[in-house]
């Protein structure tokens, strides 16, 4: 992928619209440089953002992107032009951003409005790609031949993340290579089996504890002639579990033998229980007859006194009933024929009730409306005397309400200024803090570079020292040469051993970036300061004259606190007078409405009130005519209501009922009486002859128990109860044995289920756990390097072999890099992806976190661009025209950063562009192709 132009509208640092332009540069290097801040890796973060929708590292979404200083109408976009595969695409892409709306609000202001993220891809032919957002997306992966996380290893190698690859640990190593190689694979491949591992324990531990626990649920019969037996061999075994299954199955069949011989026993018993029983019963039934034919004999007379008293009550209370219920009937029809007359009359009286109501309501609605009528009258002229008081309020309205806006906008606009305070105050404070730390940092490095010198000059001496104490008379000097050595080096107190240098020289090294740090941290808080003390100053500059001024001064805060309370005033009084005219504006106009509806309702009232007295007039005629027919009608009735004759009626019809009911209940009375001795009657003789039968039963029985009783060896004087207990006896038995038998059945189906696969799932258990150990780097003796780790070491020593063909050159033959073998690996923790150096200079190896600063910067360096050839060769072959490199040679000395910019030019060529981002100064003459990026008070801007 070779990139033609970015174009960076309101995005990030860039408050306007920048373009770089790539195809001016010539191929090989060129330098990204500015003051820390300025926007140097936003033009990175600008192609990312237009390839993938994200910035560089991911450090910030691109919703975040949109720059403070644009104004509310600039657009936020990214658009980018490269070439790839001798064919030109152009990305447009912009995130959500607010802008400000083409048409005034209600309010008359200008609201702002959310523009939805959109992405356009314009393909060689000038057509735009047709698919959504998402398909767009996976258009450009597709064209580019790398996702994000491989186009930011490939292309932009910044110095945090290769000097974290370069010093990571192993399992630091493994987490970054899983997202950059294709190793997921092996990972879950050694998941997987590990998973099915614990899997398949868990399902053989499962069956070993069931087959216990059926185990102890098998018992022995207490007649059983196993009991020692299972005893012994009765207990699971993961060998062989044939031995107990037999005795298990010996005791159940043992068991249904006991079995089978109690059901015989209880069989006996129970036919003689049954046999005696049914004597007993027979006997009791011979009993029953005789008692109750009895009780029959002295019932029959008893009966016969009942049927003759009744016969007497039945012609008394017949000839009371021919004598008086005629004549009560005759009473009771007359009343009923004059019944409706009685309900005419009562419509009468309701009708008259209604209409005397209905003349009552009438004369009250009439003065009611009278009344109505007279006092809207007097309301209408009450309003009209208020509405020319209140002609001019819509126009004393619409100049308060533009007098309030004025006043809001002036307040809002103080309002933000003062927030502002705050955070000056904080920059203040942060500004001082980090002077404070560069100085000490500054003092201390002083403080530890004298004490390298000294130390080193110690070193030098003590040398100087061991070798003249090492010189014998007579025999040359290994230096000079001399044979004569008149005055030899004293022996010295401290010896002062290489290891105390060099521990000096990291002191001093880091006590040197500790510098470096502060001075970009200072200069950072000061870029910041500039921003903020902007932004202060361009918002104040309508509000107050000679605004610089007062904050050189140091009054500007109390300017604009006087000026915001001023402010606030006057919002709050031209509110209050802004709601009192409205409120007598919205008074007209309500009474406006209210003088129309009055002139209506004093209308209708008018017509109401006529129309009321003529129906009163038409009332009173009809109430006097309805009063005297009532009168007439009244006169011809028997009684004063109907209630009274109703109330007649009712007590002739139960006087009448009753005469009825009490003859009827004599009849009933002699039938039913009648019966029962008819019943009784037949009732004897039906006994009679059941007696007789009975006793020929009794005799049969008797003999058929006596003959089970000596049949079954039992003397016949035994008496039922205590069959009975010898009978429960044995059902106990039986059914202890029946429960015993029935858990030993279930337990050997169990068993038998469980133990029918146990051999050969150990079997697989065996080897699958061989295979996850040796998967997941666990077996005992070797490394604990897992399959994933065993194939990124495949990558890493092809990184490392990259990286070392650069680093040669770049350590003019000092060192390289090495992977670590796998026999010098450790048996702790996770291992295979460890990094050492070796020195071409003493054939040593040492740990890569002893390098110096310098040699870490060029180790780093090499060993992403190895990782960079690496994961090209893994994406299909692909080729990066552009290469960007952020910071890092500021640690580096004159001849290790000639060494890099010299490989960085070989790998450039001449048909790559390799961008170096940096602020060191000594890049700037080196490097003849330049982008400048420049701060301003309205944002970045490229100087190229």
């Amino acid at each position: 992928m070779k990139p033609l132009k970015l174009v960076l509208s309101a995005f990030g640092s860039y408050g306007g619209t920048e373009c770089v332009d790539f195809e001016k540069m010539k191929q090989g290097l060129f330098l990204i440089t500015g003051d820390t801040g300025a926007g140097k890796t936003t033009i990175f973060d600008g192609i990312s953002y237009a390839l993938y929708g994200q910035t560089s590292g991911r450090r910030r979404d691109g919703d975040m992107m949109r720059s403070q200083y644009a104004l509310d109408t600039d657009e936020t976009y990214v658009e980018f032009t490269f070439c790839e595969m001798g064919k030109t695409y152009t990305i447009r892409r912009n995130p959500t951003w607010e802008r400000r709306s083409r048409r005034k609000n209600k309010a008359g202001e200008y609201a702002l409005t959310k523009e939805s993220a959109k992405v356009e891809l314009t393909m060689p032919d000038g057509k735009i790609f047709p698919g959504k957002m998402k398909e767009t997306d996976q258009k450009i992966v597709e064209i580019i031949g790398m996702d994000m996380n491989q186009f930011s290893q490939v292309s932009m190698i910044s110095q945090g993340d290769f000097m974290k690859l370069l010093l990571a640990s192993s399992k630091e190593r493994k987490e970054i290579f899983s997202r950059i190689f294709p190793t997921r694979i092996y990972w879950q491949v050694q998941n997987s089996l590990a998973e099915q591992e614990k899997k398949l324990y868990l399902e053989l531990e499962d069956v070993r504890k069931t087959c216990r626990h059926e185990l102890e649920n098998v018992q022995c019969i207490p007649e059983s002639s196993y009991r020692e037996a299972w005893k012994e061999k009765g207990t699971f075994s993961d060998v062989d579990n044939s031995e107990w299954m037999k005795l298990l199955k010996a005791m159940i069949e043992e068991s249904e033998t006991f079995e089978k011989g109690l059901k015989k026993s209880l069989e006996k018993i129970d036919r003689i229980l049954s046999a005696g029983k049914d004597f007993e019963e027979k006997e009791l039934r011979k009993e029953q007859f005789l008692n109750e034919m009895k009780r029959l004999n002295d019932e029959l007379p008893q009966i016969q006194q009942q049927v003759q008293e009744a016969g007497k009550v039945l012609e008394e209370r017949r000839s009371c009933y021919e004598k008086e219920w005629p004549k009560k009937q005759e009473q009771w029809l007359i009343l009923n024929r004059e019944m409706p007359e009685y309900d005419r009359l009562a419509e009468e009286a309701k009708n008259l009730k209604q209409l005397r109501r209905r003349l009552q309501e009438c004369t009250e609605a009439a003065a009611n409306t009278e009344k109505k009528e007279n006092e809207i009258k007097r309301l209408r002229e009450t309003l009209v005397k208020e509405q020319e008081q209140l002609q001019d309020s819509g126009v004393r309205l619409n100049q308060a309400e533009q007098k309030l806006k004025e006043c809001g906008e002036a307040m809002e606009v103080l309002k933000r200024l003062w927030n502002k305070k705050t955070l000056w105050e904080n920059y203040i404070s942060e500004e001082k803090a980090a002077k404070k730390k560069a100085e000490e940092s500054i003092f201390h490095y002083q403080k530890m570079s004298q004490r390298h010198d000294l130390i080193y000059e110690k070193f030098i001496a003590a040398q100087a020292g061991l070798m003249a104490q090492k010189l014998v008379e007579g025999e040359p000097c290994p230096v000079c040469g001399s044979l004569h050595h008149p005055a030899l080096h004293p022996e010295s107190g401290q010896i002062i051993d290489r290891h105390m240098v060099d521990r000096a020289k990291a002191e001093r090294e880091a006590a040197e970036k500790a510098v470096e740090r502060a001075r970009q941290d200072c200069q950072k808080l000061s870029e910041q300061g500039a921003d903020l003390k902007s932004g202060i100053l361009h918002e104040a500059r309508g509000l107050m004259e000679d605004s610089e001024r007062l904050f050189e001064e140091g009054c500007f805060w109390e300017k604009v606190y006087e000026l915001g309370h001023h402010s606030q005033q006057e919002w709050q009084q031209a509110k209050r007078q802004w709601q009192q005219i409205k409120n007598e504006n919205a008074r007209f106009e309500e009474n406006a409405v209210k003088l129309k509806e009055y002139e209506e309702n004093q209308e209708l009232l008018r017509n109401k009130h006529m129309n009321l007295m003529q129906q009163q007039a038409s009332l009173a005629a009809e109430e006097k005519s309805r009063a005297e027919g009532m009168a007439v009608l009244q006169s011809k009735m028997s009684f004063d209501s109907k209630k009274e004759a109703e109330q007649r009626m009712n007590n002739l019809k139960k006087e009448m009922d009753l005469l009825k009911t009490a003859l009827r209940q004599a009849e009933e009375n002699l039938e039913t009486w009648t019966g029962k001795f008819r019943l009784k009657q037949g009732r004897l003789g039906e006994r009679r002859q059941m007696m007789s039968q009975a006793e020929r039963e009794a005799v049969q029985a008797g003999e058929i128990y006596k003959a089970l009783l000596e049949a079954g060896g039992w003397p016949e004087e035994t008496s039922r109860d205590i069959l009975a207990a010898n009978r429960e006896k044995l059902l106990e038995q039986e059914k202890n044995i029946y429960a015993v038998r029935q858990t030993n059945q279930k337990a050997c189906a169990r068993l038998e289920g469980l133990l029918k696969d146990y051999g050969e799932e150990q079997e697989n258990f065996a080897r699958l756990r061989h295979l996850s150990r040796i998967a997941n780097g666990q077996m005992p003796g070797m490394p604990r390097i897992d399959f994933q780790t065993y194939m990124q070491r495949r990558y890493f020593r092809q990184m490392v072999d990259a990286a070392n063909r650069r680093l040669i050159g770049m350590s003019s033959h000092q060192f390289l890099l090495e992977c670590r073998s796998l026999d010098n690996l450790g048996r702790q923790g996770e291992a295979g992806l460890d990094l050492d150096v070796y020195s071409l200079v003493n054939d040593s190896i040492r740990d890569v976190k002893t390098l110096s600063g310098g040699e870490s910067f060029m180790a780093a360096l090499a060993l992403a661009l190895g990782m960079a050839d690496v994961i090209q060769q893994e994406a299909g072959k692909i080729h990066v025209d552009t290469l960007f490199i952020d910071e890092g040679f500021g640690s580096l000395d004159e001849n290790a950063r000639n060494q890099a910019i010299r490989i960085l030019s070989e790998l450039a060529g001449t048909d790559r562009l390799v961008g170096i981002i940096s602020h060191v100064s000594e890049l700037k003459e080196q490097i003849e192709q330049k982008i400048v990026v420049k701060k301003t008070d309205r944002g970045s801007r490229l100087l190229s």
